[in-house]
């Protein structure tokens, strides 16, 4: 299962031209199977409604059926709720490739027998200590724990771990790690900070930030950081039989590769990171696999 994982590539610019252009390289080898949009998909106030020429030249247009020929499982983030933010959720119904059926939803996707569940929230409104908060976690607790799946990976638009600028919001970091901790989470995919990151918690599951989809910020290493970069980019996942594999790419370069193999526990989740130097034979590999 390859997966492309970018976020906040809502506004037209010269550094989101760039990294959707890497990742039309990246994709004409590495066949992805899907894709995920972490939110703040329009700037400034989102869309104002299904008609809204945006959806054409920010997602239709941007990426193109041709190089993205594939699902597009999108969350909302916090500039997204400015407009109307059912609209995007509406669109589902007007595209093939973008996908929002709710605010909040769950997917299963399946490689060989390999079973991998997406849940992607609406952070936005667990931000608030309220009923639609309350219901949103209740939705999300069922849904963990009916989840059989191999692999189960959270798509939400606030990072429950950073080093960003923005922080960690307190509420997600009240609400969501709990989880994250009960139910054996293997990802949590998040915006937000516009920058590219990888922690670990102590638990073992791993947050990925990918915001920098089209704006840049700059951010700092902290105790759980495996690795930071402000740097225009994205994120690749690699889902197979043995492990997964992430991978960070800037507009040019590969910068950073994290496997984690299938047979570690939770608790032997080690920080067997690559750099650069020596990813080499390992992203070949990868590479070839996915060809």
């Amino acid at each position: 299962m390859s997966i492309l994982v970018v976020g906040d590539t809502g506004k037209d610019t010269f550094r989101r031209t760039s990294v959707i252009d890497a990742m039309r390289r990246h994709a004409a080898w590495s066949q992805p199977n899907a894709a995920l949009l972490l939110g703040d998909n329009f700037y400034e106030r989102g869309v104002e409604s299904v008609d809204d020429p945006r959806f054409n030249s920010d997602f239709e247009s941007l990426f193109d059926v041709r190089s993205f020929d594939m699902p597009f499982y999108v969350c909302l983030g916090n500039h997204d709720v400015h407009g109307d933010a059912n609209a995007q959720v509406q669109y589902t119904q007007r595209s093939d490739r973008w996908w929002m059926p709710a605010r909040y939803f769950r997917e299963r996707m399946t490689v060989g027998l390999v079973a991998i569940d997406c849940f992607v929230l609406d952070t936005n409104t667990l931000l608030s200590d309220n009923e639609e908060s309350a219901e949103q976690l209740a939705w999300f607790r069922d849904e963990l724990a009916q989840c059989n799946a191999d692999y189960k990976i959270v798509v939400g638009h606030h990072p429950a771990l950073t080093g960003g600028q923005h922080e960690a919001a307190e509420r997600i970091g009240e609400v969501l790690p709990p989880l994250f901790d009960e139910f054996e989470i293997d990802l949590y995919l998040s915006g937000h900070d516009h920058d590219l990151q990888l922690l670990q918690s102590n638990a073992g599951w791993l947050q990925v930030v990918s915001g920098a989809g089209s704006k840049l910020r700059s951010t700092t290493w902290i105790d759980e950081t495996l690795f930071a970069e402000a740097d225009a980019g994205f994120c690749w996942l690699l889902i197979d039989q043995d492990g997964l594999s992430l991978s960070y790419y800037s507009t040019s370069d590969r910068l950073f590769t994290h496997r984690v193999p299938k047979t570690l526990q939770r608790a032997q989740h080690t920080r067997n990171s690559i750099t650069p130097q020596n990813t080499k034979s390992l992203v070949s590999g990868v590479a070839a696999a996915a060809r």
